[in-house]
């Protein structure tokens, strides 16, 4: 077998067949570190197998050790992607105390019987060492993607924004693009961003198929007034999410809000399964219903999400099963406090209040590990 040519693309679909597969390759690459040990493009290829066969521990320690014995941008930023992804690894030992004949000023013998490793956040590990690998001036935009995200999600978007245009500068991938778009966004910069969300969405692959570009080009469109555009937006996306199995009818019917579309607002909203949404979605529709004056709707989904939440707590208070560290009397109080949203709400639409939507995007990221067998990443030894 020839495991440069194995596929590690099919992880979904033979979940089985990639963790053998994995494992053989990891393997096989062990013995060819064991033989040239400063190889560290092979030793990068052992931790990725290793990743992909669910062995964790043993991946870090190779990317570690890359990172030491040949310290450039390859097993750096590898290492780096590592912790900001996984955290790190810290092993604690299980101890056991043995029994036995002792005095009693003497103490009881120890000995270690299992070694676990728990994992913790190392954002601060995975800065610092950015931050070296930034220093080497990586000729690829990996780097200045992840450095991006780290800032964007402290908020520091001017930063994001610098880091990305170099990134863009480099290749311009979905994810640089849309992380740009959702900087600008931010920063209340509509008119640049949806630019830049809109070419995010031609980038759309088999590499990443998100439409959250779109949605956000969709929003954007419809903030900035162009109705047509933002109508035809929204309607290609519910196109492509019902096709492609993806949960964005709410997001998309949003949209139509941001326009003042209330009739097509409430033709997708209507189709939402309100025992599974929080009453949180429904001002925005309940305002909708009544501009199409329809308040015979509010009146009839409102008594029937009260009586819901109703019988949810009496199902709960009188469970005997519920564990005892469930606290009832608050989850009494929660459900109690969205009964009175729902009150609340109905009188401030028939109050001709008009409910806020704020919409928040969502960063985008992908896998960054140089060498991924599975997404097809370079492996730049440099």
């Amino acid at each position: 077998m020839n495991f440069d040519d194995i596929d590690f693309t099919e992880y979904d679909t033979k979940y089985e067949e990639h963790i053998r597969l994995a494992n053989e390759y990891a393997d096989k690459l062990a013995k060819d570190v064991a033989k040239e040990p400063n190889n560290t493009i092979t030793r990068n290829k052992l931790a990725v197998s290793l990743m992909e066969a669910n062995r964790y521990e043993e991946a870090f320690q190779h990317f570690n050790e890359a990172a030491k014995r040949n310290p450039n941008v390859q097993s750096l930023f590898n290492l780096a992607y590592f912790y900001s992804t996984e955290g790190k690894p810290v092993m604690s030992k299980v101890i056991e105390q043995e029994e036995g004949n002792k005095k009693e000023d003497q103490p009881l013998e120890k000995k270690v019987i299992e070694e676990k490793y728990s994992w913790e956040i190392a954002d601060d590990e995975a800065f610092e060492l950015l931050e070296k690998v930034i220093k080497l001036n990586p000729q690829h935009y990996f780097p200045y993607n992840l450095m991006a995200e780290m800032y964007m999600k402290k908020e520091e978007y001017e930063t994001a924004i610098t880091f990305l245009q170099q990134a863009v500068s480099l290749t311009p991938s979905l994810e640089n693009l849309h992380n740009l778009g959702m900087c600008y966004y931010k920063k209340g910069m509509t008119s640049t961003a949806v630019d830049y969300f809109g070419k995010a969405h031609a980038l759309r692959s088999e590499r990443n198929l998100t439409l959250w570009p779109m949605l956000c080009y969709g929003v954007c469109l419809a903030q900035l007034g162009r109705r047509k555009e933002a109508k035809e937006t929204a309607k290609e996306m519910l196109i492509l999410s019902e096709k492609e199995e993806q949960e964005f009818q709410s997001d998309i019917a949003e949209i139509y809000y941001f326009i003042d579309d209330y009739k097509e607002f409430v033709n997708e909203y209507s189709k939402l399964d309100w025992v599974f949404y929080s009453v949180e979605y429904l001002p925005p529709y309940f305002y909708s219903l009544w501009k199409l004056g329809q308040p015979e709707k509010i009146e009839r989904l409102a008594d029937e999400v009260i009586v819901n939440k109703e019988k949810q707590i009496e199902e709960v208070l009188n469970d005997p099963e519920e564990c005892d560290d469930f606290d009832k009397v608050e989850y009494e109080a929660e459900i109690r406090e969205e009964i009175a949203f729902v009150r609340k709400t109905v009188q401030d639409v028939y109050a001709g209040i008009r409910p806020i939507v704020k919409f928040e995007p969502y960063l985008e990221t992908g896998c960054y590990f140089y060498g991924c067998f599975r997404h097809n990443n370079p492996n730049p030894n440099y």
